[in-house]
């Protein structure tokens, strides 16, 4: 029988303090959620995401502008405004809007439960609002002569991703009781005539749409399913869809997942992007003539497809299509002729993202200038423009300081690389104190993404894992974020490698990682922690019971029995065949043997339906079984997949730190925290396999 927890202890160690004020700073950061180029070229309108609301900035593409600079005139800090679209005049932005109708905030911390379509005149901020969405807006895309708009909008209860919080959409109170049934929370396509207001449903009768892509006219392009989960997701095929007619067509069935659908303006080709799970994968590009569907070679990890417009560079003939994705822990973008031949991409070692926080670009209505928002070590994310063509191509400047004076400093990333035991490179990035190094190994916190088809980047402060990446490293830990196998990154074969095998080659890639830095001298191989997120948390639970390996273990909003997962899961039944995890009990932490136990804190939130809580009660009883170890399981009230109420956040990272801290001995001493790096002057190093340390590693970044 195993003794009762030690109580929560209080922070009164340099460990918690640290990791409390880093997390802290993470929360007080603004996140621009996406930057619009106008189409002249000449300015910006940025998502900011700020720690209490969400507004949109406008600024220069010339210059840079400050936090509060630029913002829109009708910001009254009640109403939250995003995804912003330009209009072809370059002055009018159509954008959605939430009102804070109740004077509170409503579900999931969002005001107003229902949204409205809106006009803004950048010029005089005078705003009209045109209409009133009939669900929650998940895509807002505008035709090319700027009077129509098509909105992908998901129904009251439609359920969400884990990327999306893994909580239903609520625009109204939640329902007592809450109703399941067959065509329920379906997503769908409404038209909006920007000057009269009107609104008509035009997408598909008896089909969910997930994304779509269209120009104007009565064609579009989505991805579609018959399943209104988040399983359907997995199952989609692309298809034409009359918006006169709600007649779909179906144009390519993938033998993976789709996402990022394009289509040119004259109608004659969509392109789509083909991959696994959160999807970065290769271009499909389909003639809707004909229905000739051609893979493009060239293009790995692509998240992001638009065809150049007719008489922008690289767009005479067949249009050529540009593309944007992950490479490495950077990002990479690029255009390929739609017809085939050589492709033109850059390489960029840091990370360049869009809506999705994932790599996109706005290009400018000519084609030669770029924005995007830009994320990096030391560099807080920010909006930035580039030149596409030209002896500047690519060399980004930013053009807002929304986090000026909030950065995280006082920490230094690494570029390392190991060989798994099959000869399979394998990299991660290391975050330390940029302090001196003390002598002899370090305590070694080893974090795993999600996914597993995500990646750890090189960003300013990583977020999963309840964002104690760079929390850890300020306290004095040397933390591991490692790619296994199963990551992006390193192209579709790479990601593909854990299906039918996972918690196979992708665990072990992990170990061996943690094996090389104890080999090296920089990790205590008695003072090693491994935590993970959702697919990560899988990784960690099973590395804690198979191995020997870790001293301290936390699972966080994990699946931890695959049968379960696939009956109770949002996503079951579609993420699970797309990996094909069979037989499913084998591959369960819940049975995972093999070590004599890890300590294990698991920490969940209570309307997760991505990874429902039953599956943190399933391992938490299975571990109390076993006695093997102490196991603790902290359920957070009205929290999903992932936390967003700060105050849960902080408790979370908190009675983290705490576990590792009582079964790690580790109180940070030695290990200077606290201090900043300078903006301009925070850089990546690039390491040699086996040495966990280099020189600067060049790019274009600000």
């Amino acid at each position: 029988m195993l003794p009762p927890a030690a109580p929560f202890p209080s922070p009164d160690r340099p460990t918690a303090h640290a990791v409390r004020r880093v997390r802290e700073a993470m929360l007080r950061l603004v996140h621009p959620a996406e930057a619009r180029i106008s189409p002249d070229g000449a300015t910006v309108a940025v998502t900011a995401m700020g720690p209490d609301h969400t507004r949109i900035v406008l600024t220069p593409a010339t210059e840079r502008s400050s936090a509060g600079d630029a913002v829109s005139a009708a910001d009254d800090g009640t109403t939250w405004r995003h995804t912003p679209r330009w209009l072809p005049d370059s002055r009018t932005l159509l954008h959605v809007a939430h009102p804070d109708e109740a004077g509170e905030p409503g579900e999931a911390g969002e005001p107003g439960r229902h949204p409205h379509l809106a006009l803004l005149d950048t010029v005089t901020g005078a705003v009209r609002t045109l209409l009133r969405a009939p669900g929650e807006v998940e895509d807002l895309l505008l035709s090319d002569d700027g009077t129509r708009a098509l909105l992908l909008t998901a129904d009251d209860g439609a359920e969400r991703d884990g990327m999306s919080l893994g909580l239903p959409v609520r625009l109204g109170p939640a329902p007592d009781p809450e109703r399941f049934a067959p065509g329920l929370g379906l997503r769908r396509l409404h038209l909006a005539d920007l000057a009269t207001g009107a609104l008509r449903e035009v997408g598909p009768e008896g089909l969910t749409v997930w994304n779509a892509a269209w120009r104007g006219g009565d064609l579009a392009v989505a991805t579609v399913s018959e399943d209104t989960l988040p399983s359907g997701y997995y199952e989609a095929r692309l298809a034409a869809v009359d918006l006169t007619t709600r007649a779909a067509r179906t144009l390519y069935v993938p033998e993976g997942q789709l996402t990022a659908p394009a289509i040119d303006a004259e109608g004659r080709h969509a392109a789509v992007v083909e991959g696994i799970s959160i999807v970065a994968g290769r271009p499909v590009v389909v003639d809707l003539t004909t229905g000739e569907a051609t893979h493009r070679a060239g293009p790995e990890d692509v998240t992001w497809l638009e065809f150049a417009s007719p008489g922008t560079p690289g767009g005479s003939g067949a249009p050529a299509l540009w593309h944007a994705g992950w490479d490495g822990f950077g990002s990479r973008v690029g255009r390929t002729p739609a017809g085939g031949g050589t492709e033109a991409s850059w390489s960029c070692p840091v990370t360049l993202t869009g809506s999705h926080f994932t790599p996109a670009l706005s290009l400018s209505a000519d084609g030669r200038t770029a924005a995007a928002v830009l994320d990096a070590p030391g560099r807080p994310a920010e909006a930035v423009v580039a030149a596409t063509h030209g002896p500047d191509a690519w060399r980004w400047r930013p053009v807002t300081s929304l986090n000026e004076g909030l950065r995280i400093g006082g920490l230094r990333t690494t570029v390392t690389a190991w060989d798994s035991p099959d000869g399979t490179p394998v990299h991660g990035l290391l975050l330390e104190g940029d302090g001196p190094s003390p002598a002899g190994p370090r305590p070694l916190a080893v974090l795993l993404h999600g996914g597993p088809s995500w990646l750890w980047t090189s960003a300013h402060a990583p977020g999963d894992v309840l964002g104690l990446a760079p929390a850890l490293a300020a306290a004095g830990y040397l933390v591991l974020l490692p790619n296994p196998r199963g990551s992006s990154g390193r192209g579709l074969d790479f990601a593909r490698a854990v299906v039918g095998d996972v918690g196979g080659r992708d665990l072990e890639d992990v170990l061996c990682g943690v094996r090389h830095l104890v080999a090296a001298g920089r990790a205590d191989g008695d003072r090693v922690a491994v935590l993970g997120h959702s697919y990560g948390g899988h990784l960690a639970a099973l590395a804690a019971a198979r191995t020997d390996l870790f001293r301290a273990a936390v699972v966080v909003s994990a699946p931890t029995d695959w049968s379960s997962f696939r009956d109770t899961s949002n996503i079951g039944g579609g993420y699970d065949d797309a990996y094909r995890i069979h037989p499913a009990r084998e591959r369960s932490a819940v049975a995972a043997e093999g070590g004599s136990g890890t300590p294990t804190l698991i920490i969940h939130g209570a309307e997760d339906r991505v990874t429902p809580v039953g599956q943190a009660h399933q391992l938490y009883r299975s571990l109390r079984r076993a006695g093997r170890a102490p196991a603790e399981l902290c359920v957070y009230p009205q929290e999903g997949h992932e936390f967003t109420d700060p105050a849960r956040v902080l408790d979370a990272a908190a009675r983290a730190e705490a576990w590792l801290a009582r079964h790690l001995p580790f109180d940070g001493t030695g290990t200077r925290t606290g201090t900043h790096t300078d903006m301009d002057t925070g850089s990546v190093t690039r390491a040699g396999t086996g040495t966990g340390t280099g020189t600067p590693e060049g790019g274009d970044g600000p």
